[in-house]
């Protein structure tokens, strides 16, 4: 850590550097200020020093800063510091523009502060990195396109095994019930219908991890709300998440159906349940609590996710739905814009919060009662 003793010391570092300058203290108030960084900003250095650093930056992000510095302060776990990224500052004129921004820690009167170094990125710069976004969404629409032909594959060919298992089962059961008593008859005939039965399920879950990764022309109807939550969770629920996560459904019986896509329905569900899991999965150790509830408001049916994890980090939750935004080390950060986009095509709304009754993230969302309604359970 470098130890830059005074404010007037570092006035003539920062007249030096061809980079726009900004110091922070720990509390995030500004305590020097280039003359690059005047000419960037738009603010002479007296106007701003004392101020809080979020008056640089775009409104939506302001209150990131803060938040990191208080928890780099708390935990020692770096967010910024170290690391180049692009942000939006914003000019004194309002307007906001895009700079790359790389953050030291340095001492400063001998205490902790923190170096800004700015550069303004251009429109080519820009351009560029659009386009390096769209191979990666090109990369990633080839490898989900990979697993829809996998997942086909292997519906296909695990399909007659399954069903030859399941006749097998079924048969052996049959004749079974038709000999005469002996001892443990009936547990025999119980454990091949299970079989039986599981092997069907098997076939069934294959099928719908196939339909679920292939997609397709969107198909709009009615649909039955207990339906959309079994088939997302069956297929959320995969990797051994039963063991340790104990699933509620609140699912009224008579609720009216739903107007949407079937898989686009099971899509939003399938990301908030999972999101959930993933979040809960991390606290690691223990069992914890999943709800997954629903209830009709005027006309509209509203579905919650609700769970007893760590809940939704204070400096992503006014940001939550938009692209690229994540806490996840290898997430892309698109599920939660996804969902977004598809509840509100139909109309509906989604936005997330505290669980009352968990503790944790919850998650609800809307969609429209279908005109061709009737109550069903699924």
């Amino acid at each position: 850590m470098r130890d830059l003793q005074t404010p007037e010391n570092l006035g003539q570092v920062l007249d030096a550097i061809p980079l726009a300058l900004v110091t922070i203290d720990r509390n995030g108030a500004i305590r020097a200020f280039g003359k690059r960084a005047e000419d960037m900003f738009g603010y002479r250095a007296e106007e701003v020093i004392g101020c809080n650093v979020s008056l640089l930056t775009a409104p939506h992000i302001a209150a990131e800063h803060d938040h990191y510095l208080a928890e780099y302060a708390r935990t020692g776990v770096r967010h910024v510091i170290g690391a180049t990224r692009i942000e939006m500052a914003q000019h004194k004129s309002g307007h906001q523009f895009p700079v790359e921004l790389r953050v030291s820690e340095i001492r400063l009167d001998g205490e902790v502060a923190y170096q800004g170094f700015l550069r303004p990125i251009n429109g080519d710069e820009l351009q560029r990195g659009e386009a390096k976004a769209m191979l990666a969404d090109l990369a990633q629409a080839s490898r989900v396109s990979a697993m829809g032909a996998l997942a086909t594959a292997i519906a296909h060919e695990l399909n007659q095994p399954l069903t030859n298992i399941a006749n097998y089962t079924q048969g052996l059961s049959n004749l079974v019930s038709q000999q005469d008593e002996f001892a443990g008859r009936e547990e025999v005939m119980r454990v091949l219908e299970t079989c039986s039965d599981q092997a069907v399920r098997a076939g069934q879950l294959l099928h719908r991890l196939r339909d679920f990764v292939r997609g397709g022309q969107p198909q709009t109807g009615p649909n039955a709300v207990a339906g959309l939550v079994r088939d997302a969770t069956a297929l959320a629920l995969i990797n051994g998440y039963k063991r340790t996560i104990h699933v509620t459904y609140d699912l009224p019986v008579d609720l009216p159906t739903v107007e949407v896509d079937h898989l686009q329905g099971q899509q939003v569900l399938f990301n908030l349940v999972r999101n959930a899991l993933e979040a809960i999965d991390a606290e690691h150790g223990g069992h914890h609590e999943l709800v997954i509830a629903a209830r009709q408001v005027n006309d509209f049916i509203e579905l919650s996710v609700e769970d007893d994890g760590p809940g939704i980090a204070p400096a992503i939750a006014d940001s939550l739905f938009e692209s690229f935004v994540t806490t996840k080390g290898g997430g892309m950060g698109v599920g939660l814009a996804i969902c977004k986009q598809i509840v509100e095509a139909y109309g509906g709304s989604i936005h997330a919060g505290k669980s009352a009754r968990l503790g944790g993230a919850a998650f609800r969302f809307t969609l429209p009662i279908s005109s061709e309604s009737e109550t069903a359970g699924g």
